[in-house]
């Protein structure tokens, strides 16, 4: 009896996936482990640098799950009280069948949103009614630095001084002062800021396009050919300012914005 309690309280669990929470600076998960053992709030740690979020269970008219993603769950210290979510996958959109070595990132099925690196190269791929976008936002990197100094208080050597809460306390202020110090945490979504920007390559059904200060294209061999400047003139066949230019005359008269290399 008490191996079997030992293996049930210390052991881990797996699980369905009701609902996740990413509003949490530690994102959360509420399911369901063993028959009638249901949890919320329960932490879903994920690795630095990449970040996702499952799709919420499908139920029925009575509530009952028929599809979801699972999780698979430690107990810390052997407390059933104390669940982590080490990882989430969902079989409904689970990109597999992959060659070995592959890796991928991908959102649902029916997205068709895929970025595989494989041995023949990396594709990033899309449906056409999706936007295939490259941008840099308007404005600089900043500091990775996560405490603001501030006031003229001392956290008085104490080692409890420096530490932060491991948990978000009921989704309270984004960081609490200590000793005169303010940590930052977390970060939003940048891409809607992006989307705006006027430096980008953008790929759709209906055009390719390209925007920046100046917009080169150019040839393995360095040298551009076509050349959009900031003075609003194209020229064909060389960089501004590296030729000799002259406008480019049509049947029907002089080009009034687009000018080719002279010789």
């Amino acid at each position: 009896m008490n191996s079997s309690l030992r293996g049930y309280s210390a052991g881990g669990a797996r699980g369905v996936v009701d609902q996740v929470d990413d509003s949490k600076l530690m994102q959360e998960m509420g399911g369901n482990f063993m028959a009638n053992e249901t949890r919320s709030g329960v932490e879903a740690p994920q690795n630095y640098g990449f970040t996702s979020v499952v799709f919420d269970a499908e139920k029925d008219a009575l509530g009952k799950i028929k599809a979801s993603a699972e999780h698979f769950s430690a107990f810390i210290g052997g407390s059933r009280s104390f669940p982590v979510a080490g990882s989430m996958d969902d079989r409904r959109h689970r990109l597999f069948k992959l060659e070995k070595g592959d890796t991928a990132m991908f959102r649902g099925r029916g997205d068709k949103q895929q970025f595989h690196l494989t041995q023949d190269g990396g594709f990033w791929s899309a449906p056409q009614d999706k936007t295939v976008r490259m941008h840099l936002l308007q404005q600089d990197s900043e500091s990775n630095a996560t405490i603001d100094q501030g006031g003229s208080g001392s956290s008085g050597g104490s080692s409890a001084g420096g530490q932060v809460a491991a948990r978000d306390a009921g989704g309270g202020s984004s960081g609490g002062q200590q000793g005169g110090q303010q940590q930052k945490r977390g970060q939003q979504a940048l891409y809607k800021d992006g989307q705006k920007s006027p430096l980008f390559v953008e790929v759709t059904k209906d055009k390719t396009r390209m925007g920046g200060n100046q917009c080169h294209l150019a040839l393995a061999d360095g040298n551009t050919y076509l050349h959009c400047h900031t003075d609003k003139q194209v020229y064909v066949g060389a960089e501004a300012g590296k030729a000799s230019f002259d406008y480019l005359v049509t049947l029907s008269g002089p080009c009034v914005n687009s000018l080719g290399k002279i010789g």
